[in-house]
């Protein structure tokens, strides 16, 4: 497998004071990470009659990241299918990439969560109409990214007359795709310059369930053996696909000690999972003083191993 060095992030999508949210950004800028991104839900659970956990636009979020950081790489964790056209996602990735110098990351997902569906509108689509449209969704951002001048005709999506004007700073913005199940996994061997999961499925999430370390282990381990062999159907060296890992969504606390987040690391490490992102705050809450202690001894450690 291609050797990537481990890379690590964070992902916010709570609605903090804006002072807050640019200090504490900066902040993740001085320690050292690697990739700043945004989670995009339009849902904010209500308990008591209370919102929790609101959350801010994801792109509007990553703007102010890109303006108050110089460094890392910034992109949405994932930009969901069903809140915005594919033409519009890859207007917004051109302009992102501009204002971060060319630092964005791209990452797109089918969505599927009842809640923003419900929110947005937007009819809950069958998993197989779904999946169908998130080719068509992803194949024709990558178009539109790449090619001066795209047109493309599908079952769920036409567009027409485009004109890639800016062009992107990067030559071709890095595609992530978040995959969980087979349909997916196809699309993210065909299109993806690097695969994300969380090692659980949202519908285990909305039954209060939540897998092992072991299990969040296994699981991802089954999806990256399909990604290796929906790649090689595909043509693609499974190797140049890099394996990105979302953690928070399961039993692990890599965040808890310096001892843990090694733990952690490793055991996704020898199931070939490279980039790591990291809920701040997370579920809980994270302690300031051990995630610093974590970015600035164990990531550089980690970094050179």
């Amino acid at each position: 497998m291609t050797k990537h060095p481990p890379t690590f992030g964070v992902m916010t999508y709570e609605a903090e004071p804006w002072p807050e949210l640019t200090a504490r950004w900066a902040w993740f800028e001085r320690l050292g990470l690697d990739s700043l991104w945004a989670g995009d839900h339009v849902w904010s659970s209500i308990v008591d009659g209370r919102p929790v956990r609101p959350r801010f636009d994801a792109w509007l979020l990553l703007a102010g990241m890109a303006a108050a950081t110089t460094r890392p790489t910034l992109g949405p964790l994932v930009s969901s299918m069903p809140f915005r056209s594919p033409a519009m996602v890859a207007k917004q990735a051109v302009t992102l990439d501009h204002m971060s110098a060319g630092r964005l990351v791209l990452g797109l997902g089918a969505g599927g969560n009842p809640a923003d569906h419900a929110a947005c509108g937007v009819p809950l689509w069958d998993p197989e109409e779904r999946i169908a449209r998130f080719g068509e969704y992803v194949e024709i951002v990558r178009g539109m990214l790449s090619t001066d001048a795209f047109e493309y005709s599908g079952t769920h999506y036409r567009v027409s007359g485009t004109v890639r004007a800016p062009a992107p700073i990067q030559s071709a913005p890095p595609l992530t795709i978040a995959a969980h199940v087979p349909g997916t996994l196809r699309v993210a061997a065909r299109h993806a310059d690097t695969w994300s999961s969380y090692g659980t499925l949202f519908s285990q999430m909305r039954r209060g369930v939540t897998l092992s370390e072991q299990e969040g282990v296994r699981t991802t381990a089954r999806r990256a053996a399909l990604l290796d062999e929906y790649a090689a159907e595909e043509g693609r060296d499974p190797s140049t696909i890099r394996r990105s890992f979302l953690a928070g969504f399961t039993a692990d606390r890599p965040l808890a000690s310096v001892e843990a987040f090694h733990d952690f690391v490793g055991r996704y490490r020898e199931i070939g999972v490279t980039e790591f992102v990291f809920l701040y705050p997370g579920p809980g809450g994270v302690d300031p003083a051990m995630f610093e202690r974590i970015c600035t001894e164990a990531m550089p450690d980690l970094r050179r191993s």
